[in-house]
C-alpha cells in the first residue's frame, strides 16, 4: 500500500496529528537525516517509517494502521494465538 497516494496522504496526516503541525517537520527531518538509505525503499516515506520503527515501533505501527484504515484498507489484526494444549488434571491420570 505504500505506493498508493491515498495511503501516503493518510500516513503524513496521521504523522502530523501525532507530532503536531510544528513538530512533525522537525521529527521527519531528524529521521531522514539519520537514515539516508534503508532496505525498505528509497522514498521519504520508507526512510521515515524505518526510522520510526527503529525508535518507537509501537508508534510506527499505530500510524501505519491509522493510515491503512483511512485509505480504505483493512489493517492487519493481531496475530492469532496458537492452539493451547489442555493440561491434564491430576484426577484424570
Amino acid at each position: 500500500m505504500r505506493r498508493d497516494e491515498t495511503y501516503r496522504a493518510a500516513y503524513w496526516k496521521a504523522f502530523e496529528e501525532f507530532f503536531g503541525a510544528r513538530n512533525a517537520p522537525v521529527v521527519k527531518a531528524m529521521l531522514l537525516a539519520r537514515h539516508e538509505k534503508v532496505d525498505t525503499g528509497k522514498e521519504e516515506l520508507d526512510r521515515v517509517c524505518f526510522g520510526l520503527r527503529q525508535t518507537m515501533s509501537w508508534l510506527a505501527e499505530a500510524i501505519e494502521r491509522k493510515a491503512i484504515a483511512t485509505a480504505g484498507g483493512v489493517p492487519p489484526g493481531p496475530k492469532p494465538a496458537g492452539k493451547r494444549r489442555r493440561r491434564k488434571s491430576p484426577a484424570s491420570s
